[in-house]
């Protein structure tokens, strides 16, 4: 494959990536809002602190996919080591039980980073 398409590929890995973080977002903000609505608050703020968390994961995930599927070969080697080391911090902030959309979304922004990583190279 050419590194034009590498970058194609990488880049939409990562925004696929970035909306699989985002569903698991809206599914903790629903769930914050199941808790508050019985009556557990602490659950249902722990929820919506996730939620929030898991957005600025999604958002900086998508920025950094768009960045690497630019022209220059330095923007997509740059792109890479960014988006594995977002997903390093994801798996080491959230842990593994933030939610299996999540955790599947960080495992394609991880392909789409080192995909970026040889097709800068």
């Amino acid at each position: 494959m050419s590194d034009e398409s590498d970058r194609r590929l990488g880049g939409l890995l990562g925004i696929l990536g970035a909306v699989l973080i985002a569903l698991e977002a809206i599914v903790d903000l629903v769930r914050g809002v199941v808790y508050l609505a019985i009556g557990r608050g602490a659950f249902g703020l722990g929820a919506f602190s996730e939620a929030l968390i898991l957005i600025v994961f999604a958002v900086l995930v998508a920025v950094f996919a768009v960045l690497g599927s630019r022209r220059r070969e330095s923007r997509a080697t740059v792109a890479g080591a960014v988006l594995i080391v977002l997903v390093v911090v994801g798996w080491l902030g959230l842990g593994v039980a933030s939610g299996l959309l999540a955790l599947l979304g960080l495992l394609l922004v991880l392909v789409a980073g080192v995909v970026f990583l040889v097709a800068g190279r």
